[in-house]
């Protein structure tokens, strides 16, 4: 399922469902849980941090989610370009 499709979905469910999932259009409509853009904080919000024990460098936790994010996104794109059915 893309994206846009269950956007489409979650936006059409009707406010007395939202209710009984103890959800509302208002504060925590199920629609805007779906990520459109994602906003990176600059390196200096993230810095690397020293690794205790060596002299050694390590991304931060935010940093290390961010290139998750980005491998898992190239890899849909690469099955997508290859013709898989289902990603």
């Amino acid at each position: 399922m893309w994206p846009e499709e269950a956007q489409r979905i979650l936006t059409n469910i009707r406010s007395d469902h939202l209710k009984m999932m103890g959800l509302s259009k208002e504060n925590s409509d199920p629609a805007n849980m779906i990520i459109k853009n994602l906003a990176v904080a600059p390196p200096p919000v993230r810095p690397s941090v020293a690794m205790q024990g060596t002299t050694g460098r390590s991304e931060d936790d935010l940093t290390i989610t961010y290139i998750r994010i980005i491998k898992q996104n190239n890899e849909i794109k690469r099955a997508v370009n290859h013709g898989a059915a289902e990603v």
